[in-house]
């Protein structure tokens, strides 16, 4: 097991799993953001089952930088997003153990920042997998576009569990 808390990993919303596999490796690391979010990338939006994307829209005009970013006051997209996944992921064998945290994310959280949802969701996750993660001071280099054939640790946590 290498424990380096110099290893930095993006601050991915519901990561891929090559991500997850990456942490699983560290165990121990720093998440950060790259200076500005890339358009297609994984900062704020994921993929789900049936190739579909669900994604978080940023105000990019209110943001001096991608940890201010925030998003509509109007909360239509969390509750899109909600419905969505109790459309595609309701009968999933581990549906009914991440309700109370989807519905808290989705339909109750208080988070006016996409950094406050994606500390929640990622904080969550290195919990069940037991990582010791912390955010960077400093920011990330050249990031990839979110790869079109993986799915995010959701689907798996939702239909297979860890």
């Amino acid at each position: 097991m290498v424990e380096s808390a110099e290893s930095v990993l993006p601050a991915y919303l519901w990561p891929p799993s090559s991500w997850v596999a990456e942490a699983n490796r560290l165990r121990v690391f720093q998440i950060a953001y790259p200076p500005c979010l890339p358009k297609g990338s994984c900062f704020n939006r994921y993929r789900i089952q049936g190739g579909r994307w669900l994604t978080i829209p940023i105000l990019h005009t209110l943001k001096s930088s991608p940890y201010e970013a925030t998003w509509p006051t109007d909360k239509h997209w969390r509750l899109y997003h909600w419905r969505t996944l109790l459309t595609l992921y309701g009968k999933a064998p581990f549906f009914y153990e991440w309700k109370p945290f989807l519905e808290y994310l989705y339909l109750q959280a208080p988070f006016t920042r996409l950094s406050q949802f994606t500390e929640c969701v990622l904080l969550e996750i290195a919990r069940l997998y037991g990582w010791r993660l912390s955010w960077s001071e400093r920011y990330l280099g050249p990031v990839q576009r979110c790869s079109p054939s993986e799915l995010s640790i959701l689907d798996q946590l939702l239909r297979a569990g860890l």
